[in-house]
This record gives structure tokens, C-alpha cells and sequence, in this order.
């Protein structure tokens, strides 16, 4: 999914505008409008979600976004960023349907953590790949990410088949992380209502994660060429994999515990620890103090540390824990349309607002004040959440 999302942000659509600001933003933009807008979709569409057909779903979305970006290359600027929308459209709907094959499983703490490195690796690496497709392959920055995506649909179809192969959860798996039934409209009100300071405590949290992470991958060509001036294609695919590695070993120590309270406990200490390191790097790049390169790397491993963790362990373990009758890919799409509605207002305010502003002040003052924030929310979601859970929750 990641070819046909992200390789937008290797090309740097150099001095060409769209409705008062750059092309690049505006292309930007017009696909976290999709993303948002889809997972406000989701949220009725996934949480009710049956299990039938969700291979023929993901092919069907991940083409017709594919085909937005052959009309990215074809329709002159601005109307061009029409298409983008309608990919991040079809693509914001792509990680409720890969997840719905594995949660509630024995081993989905593991597999979460496996699929959760994706968002670290996959995002440098098709920047990487975008990157030496204009720069070696001489393609226009508007059809490189349509070439990019070609590159990556054998993968696709060879991965579908994989998923529709993942056999249902037993009988053990059901008692331990319970059931994960698709849900109507009063019981997914009625499951807001029961937890609703905690999940906004946990929304918030991911909010914040998630407008560092979308203004991280979408600029960071534009931060690190001011860092690095000259730097070769392929320093994003080793900063990301550098970081990748690290955040898989970190995590991998919170996955396999049986308590749901402990795990739970560990879940929030590992995002506070996200929060102070990312935090901590982005005041060391503001004084010019280290090796830029290697700060962004550790200011990634923290931005992921506690991305990955809300993202893909903390909603799996509520449900288990409290015993939530309910599927993750309904908490998933409440949390993330709130998160892209904010990364689409910030974006947007920077380049209408503050356009003489470069992206790197800008990313790392957010930061510092995120960091402060993020650790704030999390000490608020564990004392909520601390005496819901029963103590001896497995």
C-alpha cells in the first residue's frame, strides 16, 4: 500500500503552485483530505465490516488508487490534485482490512509489531525507490508515483493471496481476546460512551503522533536536504531501516505478555518514553547540537516507539482486557479522523500562514510542544484505564 501512498513525497514538484500554495502541499493536502475523509467512512464501514470479500476490498482499492495516480501525471496542475484525494481515499481504508485478518489472535501482539514496522521501513524505503526513479530512470516527478506503484503490484497480489490464507481464530483465541464481531450503530455508541475520557485521552495521544509523523514523512526530503545538503537517495532508506530495527527490539519486549494489565502498563510507559526521546532530539536539532542524521534517526525511533504501540498494541489489549465487544478497526478509524483531520489543519496553516517558514523550525517547534502535551495525555489515559481493568486480566 505504502507504493502507491507514499512515493508522492519523493518528488519535490520544484516552483510549481497550486490554489496559493506549492503543488507539493497542495498534493499533500488533497490526499490526508482522503485519508481523513476515509477513515470517517471507516468507522461505519470497518467497525460493521463482514468477513467475506476482504481481499477482492483491498485490490479494488489499492487499483483505483493506483489509477489516480496515472491521472496525477495525465490532467495539468492544479486540477491534478483532484486525484490525490480520491487515492488517499481508496488507501485510507486499506489498514482496517489487513488488520481485520489477524486481530484477536493468540499471536497478534507479534504480528501487529511485524505489520507495525511497515510504517517505519516501507515510508523510507518507497521514498528511496521514487527517488532513484526520477533521479536514475529520468521520470517527471508527476509520473513517478504511478511508475513506483507498477513496481509494487506483483507484491500486492502475491500478499492478498497470503492474508486470505490466515486461518480463523480458534476457540482458545475467542475466550482469551474475545469475540470480534462486527458492530451496529447503538453498540458502537453505547462502547464511546463507557470509555469515552480514555479513548479522547488515547485520541489525543494519537493525534499528536500522527501530525509528527504525516508533516515526518511528507517533508522529510525538504528537512534533510537543509540538514544534508547533497545527500544520496539512499540515506532514507538506511535512516529508516536504522530506526525500523530498533523500534522491532524495543517492542518486541512488550509483546507475549499475558497479563492485560501489564502489557497495558508497559503499552503506556513505552509511549511516554516515545514522547521524552522525540522531544529530546528535536531540542538537540533546534541547538545544532550532534550529528543531525543520527538525531533524526533517534527522533524517529521515538515518534515510532509510541505510534506503533497506540496503533497497533494498546486498542487489541483494551478489548481483551475489558472485555470489549467490538472489532479494533472501529477504534481505529474514530482515532485516525481525528489525527488526519488535525495533520490537514496544521499543514494547511503553515503553508496559508506562515509559507516563509522552511518545514524544519517548523517540524521541530511542534515537536517541543508535543512532546510536553504527549506525556501529559498519557499520564491522564493511565489513570483512567489503571483501575478499569481487572487486575488479573489474561
Amino acid at each position: 500500500m505504502y507504493g502507491f501512498r507514499k512515493s508522492i513525497s519523493a518528488a519535490a514538484f520544484a516552483d510549481s503552485t497550486a490554489f496559493g500554495i506549492s503543488l507539493k502541499s497542495a498534493l499533500v493536502v488533497a490526499q490526508v483530505l482522503g485519508y481523513m475523509t476515509a477513515k470517517f467512512i471507516g468507522i461505519r464501514f470497518i467497525g460493521s465490516l463482514k468477513k467475506a470479500h476482504r481481499g477482492r476490498y483491498i485490490l479494488l482499492l489499492i487499483g483505483a488508487a493506483h489509477l489516480c495516480l496515472l491521472f496525477l501525471a495525465l490532467v495539468p496542475a492544479p486540477w491534478n490534485t483532484v486525484f490525490l484525494f480520491f487515492n488517499g481515499l481508496c488507501l485510507g481504508l486499506i489498514w482496517g482490512l489487513v488488520f481485520s485478518f489477524i486481530e484477536g489472535r493468540s499471536y497478534t501482539d507479534f504480528v501487529a509489531l511485524v505489520l507495525s514496522i511497515n510504517f517505519i521501513f516501507s515510508s523510507g524505503m518507497v521514498k528511496t525507490i521514487g527517488r532513484y526513479t526520477i533521479e536514475w530512470g529520468h521520470v517527471a516527478d508527476r509520473w513517478m508515483p504511478f511508475v513506483t506503484g507498477c513496481l509494487f503490484l506483483p507484491l500486492l497480489f502475491f500478499s492478498v493471496y497470503l492474508l486470505n490464507k490466515i486461518p480463523a481464530a480458534t476457540p482458545e483465541d475467542q475466550r482469551r481476546r474475545g469475540e470480534r464481531p462486527a458492530m451496529n450503530s447503538a453498540e458502537r455508541k453505547a462502547i464511546l460512551q463507557t470509555y469515552l475520557p480514555g479513548l479522547a485521552a488515547v485520541a489525543f495521544i494519537n493525534l499528536l503522533l500522527t501530525i509528527l509523523r504525516d508533516i515526518k514523512d511528507n517533508y522529510e526530503i525538504e528537512m534533510i536536504g537543509q540538514l544534508v545538503p547533497g545527500a544520496s537517495p539512499a540515506i532514507f532508506a538506511r535512516m529508516e531501516t536504522l530506526a525500523a530495527i530498533t523500534v522491532f527490539f524495543v517492542l518486541l519486549t512488550l509483546s507475549g505478555i499475558r497479563n492485560h494489565t501489564t502489557s497495558l502498563q508497559r503499552q503506556h510507559q513505552a509511549v511516554a518514553l516515545g514522547f521524552a526521546l522525540l522531544a529530546v532530539c528535536a531540542l538537540f536539532l533546534q541547538q545544532g547540537r550532534g550529528n543531525p542524521v543520527m538525531l533524526f534517526v533517534c527522533y524517529t525511533i521515538g515518534l515510532y516507539i509510541a505510534y506503533n504501540t497506540i496503533q497497533c498494541l494498546f486498542l487489541e489489549r483494551f478489548i481483551a482486557a475489558c472485555k470489549v465487544r467490538g472489532n479494533i478497526g472501529f477504534f481505529f478509524y474514530v482515532m485516525d479522523s481525528i489525527g488526519y483531520l488535525g495533520s490537514c489543519f496544521l499543514i494547511l496553516y503553515k503553508e496559508l500562514f506562515s509559507p516563509h517558514i522552511n518545514w524544519l523550525p517548523y517540524f521541530i517547534g511542534l515537536s517541543l510542544i508535543f512532546g510536553t502535551l504527549g506525556l501529559l495525555a498519557v499520564s491522564a489515559s493511565w489513570r483512567y484505564f489503571s483501575p478499569k481493568i481487572p487486575r488479573h486480566a489474561i
